[in-house]
This record gives structure tokens, C-alpha cells and sequence, in this order.
């Protein structure tokens, strides 16, 4: 990962997001300014409680809801551990994700707050970006949200909220608009970070899928074909309808694996890269998913093309191709046309109404939803749990192998005699 902020990059943490905040959060030296968007886990808050019982200073922004109040957390013990504890009311704008600012130059974001020594599928993930321009509008925009009258003072107890205070905030269209825009930033790279996460499990699922077919194709194909010869000849022979559905059951399995596995020896499949070039594709991937992102330009004529160059950088990862990319990475550099002159640019977003902000914001969270329930679908798919548990592929492979050969070889022998009344039957599992 590139740490320099003229090329800013970021990494996304899953199931090892708990240990990455841990390692993240102790790294820190100087101040951390953390917001949350929602509640917070007990795990996240002994974390974000280890910082102030180091010494390092924490702003801690949370807001103020009967569910928050009511948690069995115990919020007074960061004002005593000398954190700066605020709560924000229903009046701040709503924050879509929580996000926090390490130093003034590393900023996490997503479920930061969720964070649980259990891993959970359905995790959202953290995502971590080191950019100094990103972490300065982060804490801009927090600070604006929380001007320094405003807070709670370290050691005080945060009984009454700020709408209660003389100097509440006074909020308007600009703060709204201003907040969104950050927030729109976070989300932004949160989507990149998952859409990399999925196109990273369905590479590793092909990649699987491409030396199965190397080690037991062939095996498995004639397995298929077998079973439904044998099932068709034994409906054929004895009729009933449980034999019928057995039937048609094995001939579309069948037919769904040729049509899956075509014999096209034509068709070139995507290059096994050894560990380093795989690291360094995925960084080229993430910088560049990051500049082609739709959402850095506003017309639909740009937004469009903006597509096409990222489904364009989709295909060259999900093939492997490595000059694709370097292609595509001159052509934003270069600004060969007038949209990749603007996404090489970073231009920066039009000023926009609260409205627009609203829907880009609803947009945004409906595309993370979508790839969160397809990043768990994967996680829950009968290929992944099977890859996922076995860390020598070439092994597993070997013992279907040997199952295969003896069911090949049983359903061979029953096709060579023939099936009359009372002869035991295969199994047709």
C-alpha cells in the first residue's frame, strides 16, 4: 500500500478488520477524531478507551439518541479516562458512515464502530486511506459539525445534550451540503474497496474452478453423463414419478456443466500470478478504481464514459492483464478525451443542492447495500465454503478424484448389465 499522498491508495480490512482497528488505533501518537454514524460495539469502544489510557488525545463525536443514552455502554468512562466526549443532536446532519482520523493523516472509515473479535460474514468492512487531503476535510468537516464552545470538556459527565446549550450549533444548507460531500468521499471509496473485495472472491472462485477442471474435469463430466444414462435407463425400465424427476434432475445437472464448461480450446484463460505481481495489480486496480469512479463527474454524457472505463478496468483485473491496466493508466494520465481529462484531474464536484446531496447519498448506500448481499452470497455458496476450508487445493482435488473414479466405475458396470426386476439399484446421490 502507497502511503504518499500524491497517490493516494486505501485498504479495505473484513474478517481481520478487528485486529487491523487494534493495530491501527495503538499506532497512534498524537490525536484521534472519531465520529460514529450509529451506535458502537463494545469491543470498538474498549479500543477507542485504550487510546485515552495511553495519553493520546480523542475527540469522540456520537450522537445523541435514546439507544445511545440507553446502551450498555458506559459513555462517562472516556470523559474519565480524559477522552473529549461529545453528543451530537438531532439538528447535525446525519452522518453516513462513521469515520475516524489517526494523526491527521490516516482516516478509517465503514464499520469502524461495529467492529467485534467475532468475524461476521455480513461485516461491512473498515477501509483505511492514507491521504493527507482526505484526512484535513474530515476533520475539517467534523470540526464544523463540533466547533471547540461546543464540546464537552475532558472529565465532564455528558448529561445534557448540546441542543440544550446557549451556543448550539446553528446549522444550514452549506454545513449540509459540506457534510454530505465528505461523507459522499468515504462512501465513494467504501463501494471501490467492496467492489475490489468481490471482484478479489470471484477471481479466487475461477482460479479454483479453472484447476478443478484441470484435475478432475474430465472425471466429473463423465460422472455426470453416466448418472443420467443410468437414472434415464432405470425410468425407462420401471417408470414413476420419483424416478422421472431423478431423471430430468441429473440430465439438467448435466447440461448445466457442459454449458458451463464448453470444450473451446480457444478460449484463453486469465494468467496465475505469483504473489508479488497479484499484489501489485490489486494496487494498480484500487488507484485506478478510485480515479474511474462515476461519481467524480457530474454530467450523464461523463458519467456514462465513466462507466465504460471502469467496467474496461473490471475486465483487465478480472482477466489478469496487467498492460491493460498500464493502458488504461496512461489514458486517465494523459487525458486523451474530455471526461478522462476531468477524472484525471480530480475535478472537484460541482456545488450541489441538499437535495441532490440527499440522492446521491441514497444512491450510494443502495450500491453498498447490493454488494454487501452479493459479497455474502459468495461467502455463503457451496464453491467458497469448499475452497475456503481447504488450504491445499491439490489434495482435495486427489481425494474427489479417487470418489469420482469408484462412482464412475459403479455406474459403468450398472450400464453394461441390464436392469431387471429385483436387481439392487445405485444410490443416485
Amino acid at each position: 500500500m502507497l502511503d504518499d499522498s500524491t497517490d493516494p491508495d486505501y485498504q479495505a480490512y473484513f474478517a481481520d478488520a478487528a485486529p487491523a482497528v487494534q493495530t491501527l488505533l495503538a499506532g497512534a501518537r498524537q490525536q484521534v477524531v472519531c465520529a460514529l454514524a450509529h451506535g458502537c460495539s463494545r469491543h470498538g469502544f474498549e479500543l477507542l478507551l485504550q487510546v485515552c489510557r495511553r495519553g493520546v488525545a480523542l475527540r469522540l463525536l456520537v450522537p445523541d439518541t435514546s439507544a445511545n443514552r440507553q446502551s450498555a455502554i458506559a459513555w462517562e468512562r472516556m470523559s474519565a479516562a480524559g477522552g473529549e466526549l461529545l453528543w451530537l443532536d438531532s439538528t447535525a446532519p446525519i452522518l453516513q458512515t462513521s469515520v475516524c482520523v489517526i494523526d491527521a493523516h490516516t482516516v478509517l472509515s465503514g464499520g469502524i464502530a461495529d467492529v467485534s473479535t467475532l468475524a461476521r460474514e455480513d461485516f461491512a468492512g473498515v477501509v483505511r486511506q492514507s491521504d493527507l487531503g482526505l484526512a484535513q476535510r474530515c476533520l475539517q468537516g467534523l470540526q464544523a459539525l463540533a466547533p471547540q464552545s461546543a464540546t464537552t470538556p475532558a472529565g465532564a459527565t455528558p448529561d445534557t445534550p448540546l441542543a440544550a446549550s446557549s451556543q448550539a450549533l446553528v446549522l444550514s444548507a452549506d454545513l449540509q451540503a459540506r457534510t454530505a460531500a465528505w461523507q459522499s468521499e468515504l462512501l465513494q471509496c467504501h463501494s471501490l474497496a467492496l467492489q475490489a473485495e468481490l471482484d478479489e472472491l470471484q477471481r479466487t472462485m475461477q482460479s479454483f474452478d479453472r484447476q478443478q477442471d484441470a484435475a478432475i474435469g474430465d472425471l466429473l463430466r463423465e460422472f455426470l453423463d453416466l448418472k443420467r444414462q443410468y437414472l434415464a435407463q432405470l425410468h425407462a425400465r420401471f417408470g414413476g414419478a420419483e424416478r422421472e424427476a431423478q431423471a430430468r434432475q441429473a440430465d439438467e445437472s448435466f447440461s448445466r456443466y457442459r454449458e458451463s464448461h464448453p470444450d473451446d480450446e480457444s478460449k484463453v484463460a486469465p494468467l496465475e500470478l505469483d504473489p508479488q505481481a497479484q499484489q501489485e495489480l490489486k494496487r494498480l486496480y484500487r488507484k485506478l478504481a478510485m480515479q474511474c469512479h462515476p461519481d467524480r463527474v457530474d454530467t450523464p454524457e461523463d458519467k456514462q464514459h465513466a462507466q465504460a472505463l471502469f467496467q474496461r478496468l473490471q475486465r483487465s483485473y478480472q482477466a489478469s492483464d496487467m498492460p491493460g491496466l498500464q493502458s488504461l493508466q496512461a489514458q486517465l494520465a494523459l487525458g486523451h478525451d474530455a471526461t478522462s481529462a476531468k477524472l484525471a484531474g480530480h475535478a472537484a464536484a460541482a456545488s450541489r443542492p441538499p437535495a441532490q446531496w440527499a440522492m446521491e447519498l441514497s444512491a450510494l448506500q443502495s450500491t453498498l447495500a447490493q454488494q454487501r448481499a452479493q459479497r455474502l452470497q459468495i461467502l455463503q455458496s457451496a464453491t467458497w465454503r469448499t475452497l475456503a476450508t481447504q488450504s491445499r487445493w491439490d489434495l482435495w482435488f486427489a481425494q474427489q478424484a479417487t470418489q469420482l473414479q469408484t462412482e464412475v466405475q459403479r455406474y459403468r458396470q450398472a450400464l453394461q448389465e441390464d436392469i431387471g426386476e429385483g436387481q439392487a439399484q445405485i444410490h443416485p446421490g
